[in-house]
C-alpha cells in the first residue's frame, strides 16, 4: 500500500510539475476512463518532441500500459508495458498522435484511469 500510494503521489506530482511548466502553452486536462481487464481506450492529440505523457490508476489497478501511435501511418513509436500503474512515454518528434492506454491488470473492475501529458494533448 505505501509503495502504491508513493506511485500516486509521484505521477500526480509529475502531472503537476507538467502543468506549472507549461501553463503558456495548453491547459493540462486529464482523461477519465473507468476500465476492466483486457479493455482499452484510444485518445488523439498533438504533442511536442519530447514531451511526455503518462497514464495512472485507483488503487485496485497493477498494471496499466501506454501505446503511442504515429496517427498518419499507425505506427508505433513508443510503448510503455512494465508491470506498474504508472506508463510514461515520451513523443520521438513533433506531431499528431494516437495514445492508447490498457488496462492490463484491474482487482476490483473496472479501474478508474487518468492519463495527460506535460502539454495537455
Amino acid at each position: 500500500m505505501v509503495q502504491r500510494g508513493f506511485k500516486l503521489a509521484a505521477a500526480f506530482a509529475l502531472g503537476a510539475i507538467a502543468v506549472a511548466s507549461s501553463a503558456a502553452i495548453a491547459q493540462a486536462q486529464s482523461r477519465v476512463d473507468w476500465l476492466s481487464s483486457g479493455e482499452n481506450i484510444m485518445y488523439d492529440g498533438y504533442l511536442y518532441d519530447g514531451e511526455a505523457v503518462y497514464a495512472v490508476c485507483d488503487d485496485d489497478c497493477s498494471d496499466l500500459d501506454l501505446f503511442l501511435y504515429d496517427a498518419e501511418t499507425g505506427d508505433l513509436v513508443a510503448s510503455d508495458t512494465l508491470e506498474d500503474a504508472i506508463p510514461v512515454v515520451i513523443a520521438p518528434y513533433e506531431g499528431n498522435f494516437l495514445i492508447e492506454v490498457v488496462m492490463a491488470g484491474c482487482s476490483l473492475e473496472p479501474c478508474e484511469t487518468w492519463t495527460d501529458s506535460e502539454a495537455g494533448f
